[in-house]
């Protein structure tokens, strides 16, 4: 074997070894050592809050010493981002500790030094700094320390017949780097992530995973599965993030084991990429089962509201969002991963998790065409953000966000930074949410991208919780934070945006059952216009000539402003021809404008809706943004609008369910829109249907919304219907003797209809006759259903409401 050859950094006997015990370092005194540990400290925030990403050894360290109170951890813990943890114990040292508590700190910072492995040199560097004055060392100690280092050199220098391949040298080392990485796995997993080796899905698996060991598994494995780059370019992570580490496993005897081995006998190592708990159910077992009952694919994609998967299998809603909101990622695969494992935590059935999976039709948990549309522009923004922590770690410009916040400068294309483009995502998102829950959304409020999460939680219809996590997450700023951010607005947008319109069921409280549509519907006084119209209007337009628009997206983005402003020109009762062949891009979007804002497009006369999503192809320019998702959202947003603008009953009238009120045990399962609403015999009619868990009888209530001419919009809920309590039987015979319409009886309640005999004064007048309680119930009718699914048709005609049986039920 030939001897191992030495660089010339590494000496066999440096000429300062002895020299060393005769320099002598400056004397210091107690008082100014002290403070100088301090001032070092605190000189040193930007390289500690860099390096101090997982506080929990530390602080275990530093509590067990007594140097900081219960009061201080509650503090450090209630900060959201590791940085700002590690500022906030920065700041409790300089506020709080004199200088001795500062190199009891040090102390504490030294013995968790493993844990920290960027802060290595720095230790080090600060052990010589505040070596003890008066003490020398001798040239025995300084020989043993270089006859050390000497050792260290000779046993970790590259050995002839170290050349292994990294594929095989990792799979060697498998179980040693499990135990070792620690810490250290989340930066060279960033690291490979930025080299293109990670995925964006695989880097969410890995962040999502709680204990290092596990972490370390998981990025082993993705690293041997993909082969001999993928294992080289993690090493070469490794040795930029630990070089101590690095050199350390880089060991003969490693060589030895492999020399050992036949070739034939190295069997790469299977390992599953699970979260610890999900070893019972491995991706290739149960969970492909219920991906391909799904049609859900591994990758990137996003069709489903997997929180709804998860609430169809029976956990509460409120489990399973707080649970993907902990690190998990957006795509349906990363998200239907942490569900199984959830649900097998929670039960340790698998079988009872498919045969439900199994009873889930998945239509009722995709996403419209619009809502993937939307998730995946809010992908652009995760990725711009990802990019943006790695190369410039925790750089993010906290004070230009707070002016994004609170203004639209940043919509002006000027300064296209990723930063920009990030938060006109954000802005662009939370619009398009305030045409889909609002009645009237404002353009442009007050307080910019913060006024509008105002005015979406004052509606009531998006969970307040969740909005503000994302104000809070915005207001803070950091990188961090606006990642989460990601993840709740993801989850935002899916609830907002179902394939499949139906009714959202309340909790039950005594049987009864709030409903809400899913989708906000506006009743105006627009009727639609001819298909005929709308095509002659569109083959009408004349290819732009403008050469100052010279990209694809530009182009794109002008030919969708001159499509509005044709439709919006057979809408306005004084139509106008413009020529835009030769106009520029700002002409048209004037123009438009200037249309939206005329008396014929106001929230009475037009969807406000369809018209802030209008506004927003003008205010969001794709070309300026660089972002084509973009352009598809307005694609979807101009074929949405000439949907709207067909002919159709949808404009004028609208059911709407209150409550469902179930006589007995059973429950309620869903309520969803069958058919229609259809106008035909004077008037109009919807059929709806009703899932419960077993036959039973309830009451319905609704109302419906109309627009006539010369009328206006209005409300319809009659025939009206009163709940009377502590009626006695005497008061119920009166009550049937006079013609009055009983529907229900239950637990010393009275469900009783207004008849033609009978209206409303005759129930209030026997009320008091009877000293009996009144109470308004609106329009209600009860069915009684003859197996677990019934349908029912509801009809408008002459002014009120009525009821009949559709399919396997009884009305009254």
């Amino acid at each position: 074997m030939n001897a191992p050859q030495f660089d010339d950094k590494y000496e066999l006997f440096p000429c300062n070894i002895v020299m060393a015990s005769s320099t002598e370092k400056p004397r210091i005194s107690g008082a100014e050592e002290k403070q100088t540990v301090k001032a070092r400290l605190l000189s040193s925030q930007m390289l500690l809050v860099d390096a101090l990403y997982h506080l929990s050894p530390l602080l275990d360290c530093v509590i067990s010493a007594g140097l900081l109170s219960r009061e201080n951890c509650y503090e450090i813990e209630a900060e959201r981002t590791p940085p700002n943890k590690v500022r906030k114990l920065l700041e409790i040292i300089d506020a709080q500790m004199d200088e001795s508590g500062a190199s009891s700190f040090m102390e504490c910072l030294r013995k968790c030094k493993k844990h920290y492995p960027r802060l290595r040199t720095w230790l080090t560097s600060e052990e010589d700094h505040f070596q003890p004055t008066g003490i020398t060392q001798g040239p025995t100690g300084n020989t043993v320390s270089a006859f050390s280092r000497l050792l260290n050199v000779i046993v970790c220098q590259p050995s002839p017949f170290s050349c292994l391949h990294a594929e095989r040298q990792l799979q060697v080392q498998f179980n040693v780097l499990c135990s070792r990485l620690g810490c250290s796995v989340l930066p060279v997993s960033f690291d490979l992530f930025s080299r293109a080796i990670l995925t964006q899905l695989e880097l969410e698996k890995i962040q999502a995973i709680l204990i290092p060991t596990q972490q370390a598994q998981t990025l082993l494995s993705i690293c041997l599965k993909k082969g001999e780059k993928a294992c080289k370019s993690f090493y070469t992570a490794l040795k930029n993030e630990d070089e101590q580490l690095a050199e350390e496993l880089n060991v003969k005897c490693l060589v030895e084991d492999l020399d050992k081995k036949p070739e034939s006998s190295i069997v790469p190592i299977a390992v599953e990429e699970t979260r610890g708990h999900l070893m019972a159910f491995p991706l290739s077992g149960g969970l492909q089962q219920v991906m391909t009952r799904l049609g859900l694919t591994v990758g990137d994609e996003i069709r489903f509201n997997v929180c709804e998967v998860g609430v169809a299998v029976g956990l509460p809603r409120r489990t399973v969002r707080e649970y993907f909101l902990e690190g998990v990622g957006i795509e349906d695969s990363a998200q239907l991963e942490a569900l199984v494992s959830l649900y097998i935590e929670k039960t340790k059935d698998a079988e009872r998790l498919l045969s439900r999976v199994a009873e889930l039709s998945p239509r009722w948990v995709q996403l419209s065409e619009r809502g993937c549309l939307l998730l995946r522009l809010l992908q652009k923004a995760e990725t711009l953000l990802r990019s943006g922590i790695h190369s410039h770690r925790h750089g993010w410009d906290h004070l230009h966000d707070q002016d994004q916040l609170r203004s639209w400068d940043h919509l002006c294309p000027e300064d296209c930074t990723d930063q920009r483009t990030v938060w006109a995502i954000f802005s662009f998102l939370v619009w398009d949410c305030m045409a889909e829950v609002l009645e009237e959304p404002e353009a442009k409020p007050s307080g910019g991208i913060l006024g509008m999460i105002e005015q979406l939680s004052a509606s009531g219809r998006v969970e307040a919780a969740l909005l503000q996590e994302v104000e809070q997450c915005w207001t803070e700023g950091d990188a961090e934070s606006l990642l989460q951010s990601v993840r709740v607005l993801a989850q935002v947008l899916r609830d907002l945006h179902p394939l499949q319109e139906g009714l959202q069921l309340s909790s039950s409280v005594e049987g009864l059952f709030s409903c809400r549509p899913s989708r906000l519907h506006r009743v105006t006084s627009f009727q639609g216009v001819s298909a005929r119209v709308i095509r002659r209007a569109l083959s009408s337009m004349v290819p732009s000539s403008s050469d100052q628009d010279t990209t694809p997206l530009a182009r794109q983005h002008m030919e969708a402003c001159v499509r509005i402003a044709r439709l919006l020109d057979v809408v306005q009762p004084k139509r106008t021809t413009v020529d835009f062949s030769n106009a520029p891009t700002a002409t048209v979007i004037q123009h438009v404008q200037s249309v939206l804002s005329n008396p014929a497009f106001n929230s009475e006369a037009f969807d406000a809706g369809v018209r802030h999503r209008l506004l927003s192809v003008l205010e969001f320019n794709p070309a300026q943004l660089g972002l084509g998702s973009l352009m598809q959202l307005h694609q979807e947003t101009l074929s949405e609008f000439q949907t709207y603008l067909q002919l159709g009953e949808h404009h004028n009238f609208q059911f709407i369910l209150e409550s469902v009120r179930i006589l007995g045990t059973a429950k309620l399962f869903s309520v969803s829109r069958v058919h229609g609403p259809v106008a035909i015999d004077n008037g109009v009619e919807e059929v709806i249907r009703f899932i419960t868990s077993e036959p039973t009888s309830f009451l319905v209530r609704l109302h419906c919304l109309c627009y006539e001419e010369g009328r206006g919009r209005f409300k319809v809920c009659t025939p009206r219907c009163a709940c009377m309590y502590l009626l006695k039987a005497e008061g119920l015979r009166d009550m049937q003797w006079c013609g009055g319409n009983v529907l229900a009886e239950m637990d010393g309640k009275v469900w009783v209809r207004e008849g033609e005999s009978n209206g409303w004064d005759e129930l209030q007048t026997l009320a008091q006759r009877h000293s009996a309680q009144l109470k308004d119930e609106g329009c209600c009718f009860k069915v009684k259903t003859s197996g677990l699914e019934c349908e029912v048709k509801f009809i408008y005609r002459s002014g009120r409401l009525w009821a009949t049986p559709h399919r396997d039920c009884e009305v009254d």
